[in-house]
């Protein structure tokens, strides 16, 4: 009896110490130097009065980074290429912001002038997300845990899809709906 006692002590010592050195060993990504892509809009999304003030304490303390899976690709049918930028915390809450940055509209002056990349789409208030591209449309996929579920595994995620609007220069939703999670 006294070393099941004795075992117990130890389980419950052992498990906060492993859980205290876990916390301590920074990630890679954290401590990687930014690229100039994530330089740049790190800088881009302070310096913008339209963000949360939720993203810039997670830039500035940088308890996130802007995600290095951020990239290049059109997905306002233009032709020219834009600027998907996610958001990430060094910690478990994943993907917590998606931006789109976009030339789209603008158009060079015969002098030269210069198109500069601009915020037309925000999501602020992500966790866990994941995102999928087809074409235009944009599907933002975060956990929908139930009662039982396993936290790395939700039998559900919450899909809502954004397709660009010309027109109105920015996504809107055209989806919101429940699909199974897969591994």
């Amino acid at each position: 009896m006294r070393d099941h006692v004795a075992m117990r002590r130890a389980r419950a010592t052992v498990l906060p110490v492993a859980l205290l050195v876990a916390l301590a060993i920074p990630s890679a990504a954290a401590h990687a130097a930014p690229t100039p892509s994530q330089t740049v809009f790190t800088q881009k999304l302070i310096d913008d009065p339209a963000t949360t003030s939720a993203v810039k304490s997670v830039l500035t303390t940088k308890a996130g980074i802007v995600d290095p899976r951020s990239g290049f690709v059109d997905v306002t049918g233009d032709g020219r290429q834009d600027a998907l930028v996610l958001v990430s915390t060094t910690g478990a809450a994943g993907a917590v912001a998606l931006y789109v940055f976009s030339t789209h509209g603008q158009k060079a002056g015969d002098t030269g002038d210069q198109t500069s990349l601009k915020v037309v789409f925000r999501l602020q208030s992500l966790y866990r997300a994941t995102l999928r591209i087809s074409g235009t449309t944009l599907s933002v996929l975060e956990p929908r845990w139930s009662p039982g579920d396993d936290l790395c595994c939700p039998k559900k995620l919450r899909e809502r899809d954004y397709a660009f609007d010309a027109k109105k220069v920015t996504f809107v939703r055209t989806a919101d709906h429940d699909v199974a999670f897969t591994k």
